[in-house]
């Protein structure tokens, strides 16, 4: 085998296992919603820049129904939402999270500054109000990215229950690859009023085993949608987005490979 024969086996080797690898890895958790007009596929388009609020990578909605999606990373997870067996509870991870004891999955929504007051007992989800609401964040959510600032917004916490893990169910809501084992959650917003936005983002308990024979033990810890995985609701013309050009890596990479594997045919077929 020549150097330039090898190389190019390599290079369709490679470049299709990154690219397959980047296709299917499916976050942890995430939020999306209904596609909309000139949106691409079942989900809505992330946008890079979004203003009132100032977001970036968010799938903006006029929708009533949005996604919220949990996946079971590995066979080691045993449970992803709530408490699990002797697993901890939410305070034992952190005591800022003592609200949240007994609760699965937590919705978060950020609403605007000043209009808790117009949200708490009206905004709904899937028909149930809020069980806590502040006026401020106190740590409730471990990726304060913009709105979830106190200066931004107020904010309030649904209990959305555990994850089923569905074999195969849950893909990448953002590029629409992969096959996750996991649950997708349909869930319908109410009670908008006079409510300009509003910014929804999850977190929850994933509790997991780890170790083996004796040394086998149970461990919790928190799970949260990353900041290009989460969804802002805005009234109908509300605008203020532009929308994401779609990110070149995967198709970059699986395109090298697909060119390789060309290559490489191209070349037996000449020696014929």
């Amino acid at each position: 085998m020549g150097i330039k024969t090898g190389f190019l086996k390599y290079a369709a080797l490679v470049g299709f296992a990154i690219a397959t690898s980047l296709a299917h890895a499916v976050p942890v958790l995430q939020i999306g919603a209904p596609a909309g007009v000139g949106d691409v596929g079942t989900y809505a388009d992330y946008t890079v820049n979004l203003t009132d609020p100032t977001e970036k990578d968010t799938a903006v909605t006029e929708s009533s129904t949005i996604y919220v999606a949990g996946v079971y990373q590995n066979n080691n997870v045993l449970n992803l939402g709530a408490q699990f067996g002797s697993g901890s509870d939410w305070s034992a991870i952190s005591s800022n999270y003592q609200v949240f004891n007994g609760k699965g999955g937590i919705l978060v929504a950020a609403v605007p500054d000043g209009q808790l007051a117009a949200a708490i007992g009206t905004l709904l989800v899937n028909g149930n109000t809020a069980f806590h609401s502040s006026s401020t964040l106190n740590s409730l959510f471990p990726n304060n990215h913009d709105p979830l600032k106190d200066s931004v917004s107020d904010f309030l916490f649904f209990d959305i229950g555990n994850f089923v893990k569905n074999l195969n169910q849950v893909p990448d809501f953002k590029d629409e690859t992969g096959t996750a084992d996991g649950e997708i959650k349909t869930l319908t917003i109410s009670g908008f009023g006079s409510l300009a936005w509003i910014h929804f983002d999850v977190l929850a308990i994933e509790t997991s085993e780890q170790g083996g024979g004796s040394n086998v033990k149970i461990v919790s810890t928190i799970e949260n949608n990353p900041g290009s995985h989460d969804v802002t609701w805005k009234k109908e013309g509300g605008g203020g987005g532009t929308q994401e050009i779609p990110e070149p890596a995967s198709s970059g990479l699986l395109g090298l490979g697909l060119l390789a594997i060309g290559a490489l045919r191209r070349r037996k077929v000449a020696r014929i």
